[in-house]
């Protein structure tokens, strides 16, 4: 997933909302997590998948400013 590319200092003016910002989080309850992202978005960004980097499940979405939020597995 290619994030957005944020606007430097010099160009702030410039900054729109979900530019910029990658939020992550790693949960212990994976599958329970994904159920209730599924409830709060019509669509997830990134499908589950395995990161091939760390061997974790992980999904994406976008909260209601446009910012990613990538959610990966604990273990």
């Amino acid at each position: 997933m290619g994030s957005p590319r944020a606007p430097n200092a010099n160009q702030s003016d410039r900054a729109e909302p979900g530019n910029g910002l990658l939020l992550f989080f790693r949960v212990d309850d994976f599958d329970e997590t994904l159920s209730r992202a599924r409830a709060l978005v019509s669509q997830l960004e990134v499908e589950p998948q395995t990161n091939p980097a760390t061997g974790t499940r992980e999904f994406a979405l976008r909260d209601p400013d446009g910012y990613y939020v990538m959610v990966s597995a604990l273990a």
